[in-house]
């Protein structure tokens, strides 16, 4: 039985892998993006063979969910103590403006809701990996997730360039900077990136804010799939891929089991970065798998406005998390 599984893997593994190594070279770039990207560029130009379908559902579907349910290795309660309540005033605000105001822009640009609400988490709280996390949670297409992630990647990259220039301009020092780095920049890596980029003490602020709101991914997951069950109820679909709809996903509960685990026992920190980044290998090959099924002319007939609304909202966003970090002086 294995053996129908083993080729497939073989190329999603590669996939992952040559991505990773891009990242190790260049951390502003998301292996997350670029797995969705080597799926796609591979099923479009090239041909995604008939006999990796197989291990293309198994990684699209069980995989990416246990690599959710490892993402709970990343919640640190530590990280809100750290910044105080100040802090957690700030992450708060800016995450449920970023959510409830990108829905909001995503109804005046008329797109998909279920495309503005992966848009508007991603932004919020961890870019690719909250994407893949909420991902199962919504009526979303692959097409509307790849795109999402993409732009959320391009958005957490001009970040790196933009955000130190601005930060200069504006006279911040490397605690302002550093939190409003960490405030405002999607994905981890981008995070580091853009600290990095001004210098001084400015990663450590940065590293620390960035970390509360990867926190909120908890109570976001689970308030989707409760939302996402009762729609599913709605529609009479009390059964998915054969397998009864629990009221609570077992991958959600996983998610929420490993954070307890992480946050109540002191783990080794070689086994809590080992967690994350299988957490993230997975994610990782669901990704390239889901990459895999899109196809150019689905991307070509969404359009523009997500690409305008993003661009805004990144703009707005960034704004909002500024003042946020000046007016509780974290």
């Amino acid at each position: 039985m294995l053996k129908k599984y083993l080729p497939g893997l073989a190329i999603i593994a590669a996939l992952v892998t040559v991505a990773f190594e891009i990242n190790h070279y260049q951390k502003a770039v998301s292996p997350l993006a670029l797995c969705v990207a080597f799926g796609f560029l591979v099923a479009n130009f090239i041909s995604w063979p008939a006999y990796a379908a197989p291990a293309t559902s198994l990684a699209s579907k069980k995989l990416m969910r246990i690599g959710v349910a490892l993402l709970g290795a990343q919640v640190s309660v530590v990280s809100l103590k750290e910044i105080g309540v100040k802090g957690v005033i700030t992450v708060v605000i800016v995450v449920s403006f970023t959510i409830f105001g990108i829905l909001g822009l995503s109804k005046l640009f008329k797109m998909s809701g279920d495309l503005g609400l992966l848009i508007g988490v991603g932004f919020g709280v961890c870019g690719a990996t909250a994407v893949a996390a909420i991902r199962p949670q919504t009526r979303a297409t692959e097409e509307e997730t790849s795109y999402a992630i993409g732009l959320i990647s391009l958005c957490g990259t001009l970040s790196i360039f933009i955000l130190p220039l601005l930060g200069h301009a504006m006279g911040l020092d490397a605690r302002q900077f550093g939190s409003w780095a960490g405030a405002a920049v999607h994905d981890v890596g981008q995070v580091v990136a853009t600290a990095s980029v001004w210098g001084g003490d400015a990663s450590q602020y940065a590293i620390v804010v960035k970390l509360a709101r990867v926190c909120l991914l908890a109570p976001i997951v689970l308030v989707l799939s409760i939302r996402h069950r009762r729609w599913l109820t709605s529609q009479g679909k009390t059964q998915v891929d054969g397998v009864k709809v629990p009221l609570i996903p077992y991958f959600v509960l996983g998610f929420i089991g490993v954070a307890i685990i992480h946050n109540v026992w002191e783990l080794p920190t070689r086994l809590v970065d080992d967690i994350v980044f299988s957490s993230t290998l997975l994610l990782g090959a669901g990704l390239v798998a889901l990459g895999s099924g899109v196809r150019w002319k689905a991307i070509r007939a969404i359009g523009p406005r997500p690409m305008a609304m993003g661009m805004l909202a990144w703009v707005i966003v960034g704004g909002v998390a500024l003042a946020a970090v000046r007016l509780t002086g974290l």
